[in-house]
């Protein structure tokens, strides 16, 4: 079972990796769900660190029905993203009928064909997951990143048993959202490929300032525990 840690800024990117994992997502403003992080912070996570780095495509925050521009602003940050180092992309895109947007897919994978592409958790408003995983594999994906179609994976652990049966193989089913030390064991028996957490704490910084924010910090303590249910 792969390991895939979110990493939202510079520091948490030093924190894993010192870690045993496999790769990590890297975006900006895990606050907001995340969002694509710029080139020279995903090149110098490439150069300092030498990870398997994967990077989020995601140009807002609020839902994931993009308009042409939305869309022809994040086929660009792809270019700009795809010779940075990095080994793939994570994207996700619906139309206003919770189905998979296919043409903006199909824009952004044509965009980067050698790069690995994950869908990411858009996929758990999805009205028909079935097709979405049908689609998905026609279209090359590499896999899925999915809480079991619920808000977290405690909730989704029965539906991600079925997504694995389902792809049978076909695409990586990635369990992510909510991820807890003692849901691992549940998570394992699922036969998911991969599991996917950030590990972090929320800290309140600059309080008392105009500056004040609630930020989602590395916290050393949830990652260690969590790895170390992960590989028991």
């Amino acid at each position: 079972m792969n390991i895939e840690i979110c990493v939202g800024t510079l520091e948490a990117a030093r924190i894993v990796s010192k870690q045993p994992i496999d790769r990590i997502e890297t975006c900006i403003a895990l606050e907001q769900g995340g969002l694509t992080p710029s080139r020279a912070m995903v090149s110098w996570i490439h150069n300092t660190f030498h990870l398997e780095q994967h990077a989020l495509i995601r140009v807002r925050a609020g839902g994931f029905v993009y308009n042409y521009d939305e869309i022809v602003v994040m086929r660009d940050q792809i270019l700009e993203l795809k010779d940075s180092g990095i080994k793939g992309l994570v994207v996700g895109a619906l139309t206003k009928d919770f189905k998979l947007n296919l043409e903006a897919l199909e824009t952004w994978k044509r965009t980067a064909p050698n790069i690995d592409f994950t869908f990411h958790r858009a996929f758990d408003h999805t009205d028909d997951w079935r097709t979405a995983i049908d689609q998905l594999v026609k279209l090359g994906f590499k896999r899925i990143l999915t809480s079991g179609s619920d808000l977290s994976v405690a909730h989704g652990i029965n539906r991600l048993k079925e997504f694995v049966s389902y792809a049978n193989g076909r695409i990586e089913i990635m369990a992510g959202g909510g991820v807890k030390e003692e849901l691992i064991p549940e998570l394992k028996a699922t036969g998911v490929d991969a599991i996917h957490f950030s590990g972090t704490s929320r800290v309140t910084v600059e309080s008392g300032t105009a500056f004040e924010e609630a930020l989602l910090l590395p916290d050393e303590n949830k990652l260690t525990e969590i790895l170390a249910a992960i590989q028991g």
